[in-house]
């Protein structure tokens, strides 16, 4: 049994075009919107976001907000079913992103929660919402 239906069988329905809408054809003036964030800003939260968006690494944030103070990373390691080397990598990755940071105590290295690193990401929820609340 074929997946698509023949080219002859298919009904495309035409695509109706909004005036006056974003996206669409606009009667009289021009457009003009600008983004209201500066590109800057853009690449920060990406990279924050794209830093936390990853299962093993958001688990990870959790476990350090939930124990304030620093967690060895022997303790971080034993909690999760990887190697070492991938856990070093998630915890690099979130250390460069500004979540955490890292201490070293002797031959070990503690790990703890940045306070205040989620802010850039809670503002832009904020301001996100009021924009949403405001339409």
């Amino acid at each position: 049994m074929p997946i698509m239906a023949p080219p002859e069988t298919l009904h495309v329905k035409p695509r109706k075009r909004r005036v006056g809408k974003v996206g669409g054809d606009s009667v009289g003036s021009p457009l003009t919107v600008s983004p209201s964030m500066r590109a800057a800003e853009a690449a920060d939260l990406a990279d924050l976001l794209h830093a936390l968006a990853d299962p093993t690494r958001l688990q990870m944030v959790s476990l350090l907000a939930e124990h304030p103070g620093e967690v060895c990373v022997c303790d971080i390691t034993a909690s999760f079913d990887l190697d070492q080397s991938t856990i070093s990598h998630h915890l690099r990755l979130l250390r460069e992103a500004g979540v955490i940071e890292c201490v070293r105590h002797g031959v070990w290295a503690y790990y703890f929660f940045r306070a205040g690193a989620l802010e850039p990401i809670k503002q832009l929820l904020k301001r996100l919402e009021r924009l949403e609340t405001a339409q």
